[in-house]
C-alpha cells in the first residue's frame, strides 16, 4: 500500500546509457537535511534532552519546531516537481502532453488520503485497547495529507494561469488566478486565523471573556473538541496542537514550497547550470531572509508559537526553509560539493571548488544526505515505528518500570555523560548506525518508496 519499488539499471549498462538530464541534487540534499533534523528530534530521550531540542512550551522558537514546517515546505517543492506537466507551455500540450487533471485528481486524492491512513495507523500502534480508545483524527500525517490535498488542488487549479497568454482572451480571469495562486491564497489563509483568533468568544464559562491566544479557549479547541471530544484529542487535552484551525496557517508553509518549485519547474535550464544555480540562489536567500525579517516584525504583535501555528511562526520557517533551501542548491548544484551519483575523481570530484582532500573527507556527507532524502516519508515512518515499540517495552530499573528506549540511554550512556549530551549521542548514535546504512542501501539499489 505504502511503496513502489523501482529498482536501478546496473552499472555498466548506467555506464553505457548516461542520464539524458542532469539530476538536481539539492532537492534530495534538502530533503536529507529535514529527515536528518527530524530523526535527531524525534529521538530525543525525554528527561535527558536539552530544551532546545523539544517543542517550545507556549511561545517561541527551538530546533524541533523547525521539523514539521520543513516537511510541508519539501511537500510543496515535490507538487510541481511530480506534476511538471500543468507549467510546460501549450505547444507541448499539442504534442500529445496535454494533462489529464482527472488523472492528477485521483492521484491527488490516493496519495492524501494514503498520509491520513498512515497516520491514523501511527496514532493506534502498537494497537492496545487505550490506544484505540483515544486515537487522534488529527496527527502530523494527517495533517500532512490534507495541506496536501488543498495545495495540490491549488495547483491543479491555477498553475495554467503561469503559462503564455495565446491573447487578449480571457486576461482577466489568468490575473485573477495568478493573483490567487502567488499571493492571495496565503493571504486569504492567514487572515483568515487572524479574524478567528482574536473575534471568536468562546461559550465555556471558564473562557468567558478570554479572547486571543489563549489556546485553550481558542476556536481550535473550541471546534476539535465539539466534533470529537477531548479523549481524541492529544493527551487529553481541550487543545490539540494538530488541530482543524489551525492547519489553515500550516497551509502557508506547504504553499510556500510549491512558489520555489514552480520556479524551479519553470526554470529548470537555469538551475542545470552552474551561474544559473547561483543567481536563482542569490533570490532565494533574497526572498526567504525578507519573509523571515517579515515573521519576526509581525511576531511583535503575534508572538511566534508552533502550537497555534500563528502566522508570525508561519513566515519566519518559510523564511528559514527557503534560505536553507538556497544554500543546500549552491553547495550541491553551485560545483561546491561533488555530485553523490558521480564516483569520486570523476566529474563531480573534480569540478567543485572545494580542495581535492577536502572533498574526499566530505563527499559521504553529501551522498548520505542524497540517499536520505530521496526516502524522506519511508524514514519518517520507520523512526516513529522504531520509537513508538522501544517507548512501549517495559524493562525493571532502579525498583521502578522504564521503557527500553530509556533505559538503553540512560545505562549507556547518561551514566557517565551529561544528560543534554547523552541524549544528543543516543540520537546520533540511532541516525548513523541504523537509519544512514538502510538509506545508503536502498540508494545502492535504486529503490525509492513513496505513496
Amino acid at each position: 500500500m505504502i511503496t513502489r519499488v523501482s529498482t536501478a539499471q546496473p552499472a555498466a549498462e548506467a555506464t553505457k546509457a548516461p542520464p539524458a538530464r542532469r539530476r538536481i541534487a539539492g532537492l534530495d540534499a534538502f530533503r536529507g537535511c529535514l529527515v536528518v533534523l527530524r530523526i535527531l528530534v524525534g529521538s530525543q530521550v525525554w528527561g535527558l534532552a536539552s530544551s532546545v531540542m523539544l517543542h517550545a512550551e507556549g511561545f517561541g522558537l527551538t530546533v524541533a519546531d523547525l521539523v514539521f514546517p520543513g516537511f510541508l515546505f519539501i511537500m510543496g517543492l515535490a507538487i510541481p516537481v511530480s506534476m511538471s506537466v500543468f507549467l510546460r507551455s501549450p505547444a507541448s500540450h499539442d504534442a500529445g502532453e496535454r494533462p489529464d487533471r482527472h488523472a492528477h485528481l485521483l492521484r491527488i486524492v490516493r496519495r492524501a488520503g494514503l498520509l491520513y491512513v498512515i497516520g491514523a495507523f501511527l496514532g493506534a500502534y502498537p494497537f492496545l485497547p487505550e490506544a484505540l480508545e483515544h486515537l487522534r483524527f488529527t496527527g502530523v500525517l494527517q495533517r500532512l495529507g490534507i495541506v496536501y490535498l488543498v495545495v495540490s488542488l491549488l495547483y491543479v487549479t491555477c498553475a495554467w494561469s503561469l503559462l503564455p497568454a495565446g491573447g487578449t482572451r480571457g486576461r482577466g480571469g489568468r490575473l485573477l488566478a495568478r493573483t490567487f495562486l502567488l499571493g492571495g491564497f496565503p493571504l486569504l489563509c492567514m487572515a483568515f486565523w487572524v479574524v478567528s483568533t482574536y473575534t471568536f468568544h468562546n461559550p465555556w464559562p471558564e473562557c468567558v471573556g478570554v479572547r486571543g491566544l489563549v489556546a485553550e479557549c481558542s476556536l481550535e479547541a473550541y471546534v476539535d473538541t465539539s466534533l470529537w471530544g477531548v479523549e481524541h484529542n492529544f493527551d487529553g487535552a481541550r487543545f490539540d496542537p494538530e488541530g482543524v484551525m489551525s492547519t489553515w496557517v500550516a497551509v502557508v508553509n506547504c504553499w510556500a514550497g510549491l512558489v520555489v518549485g514552480m520556479d524551479v519547474v519553470r526554470n529548470r535550464a537555469r538551475y542545470r547550470t552552474t551561474g544559473g544555480v547561483r543567481r536563482r540562489v542569490a533570490l532565494l536567500i533574497a526572498c526567504g531572509t525578507g519573509c523571515a525579517v517579515a515573521g519576526l516584525a509581525l511576531g511583535l504583535v503575534i508572538p511566534i508559537g508552533k502550537h497555534l501555528w500563528t502566522p508570525s511562526y508561519a513566515l519566519v520557517t518559510v523564511g528559514i526553509m527557503t534560505v536553507g533551501f538556497g544554500l543546500v542548491l549552491l553547495v550541491f548544484d553551485g560545483e561546491l560539493w561533488p555530485k553523490a551519483d558521480e564516483p569520486a575523481g570523476v566529474g563531480g570530484a573534480s569540478a567543485g571548488r572545494l580542495s581535492r582532500a577536502v572533498r574526499r573527507g566530505f563527499g559521504p556527507v553529501g551522498d548520505t544526505l542524497v540517499a536520505l532524502g530521496r526516502n524522506p516519508l519511508f524514514f519518517y515512518v520507520l523512526s516513529e515505528l522504531v520509537i513508538i515499540t522501544l517507548n512501549h517495552i517495559p524493562v525493571r530499573y532502579h525498583g521502578g518500570e522504564e521503557s527500553l528506549w530509556t533505559v538503553g540511554a540512560e545505562l549507556g550512556l547518561a551514566s557517565w555523560m551529561p544528560g543534554p549530551l547523552a541524549s544528543m549521542v543516543w540520537a546520533l548514535l540511532w541516525l548513523l548506525l541504523f537509519y544512514v546504512p538502510i538509506a545508503r542501501l536502498l540508494m545502492a539499489r535504486g529503490w525509492y518508496i513513496r505513496v
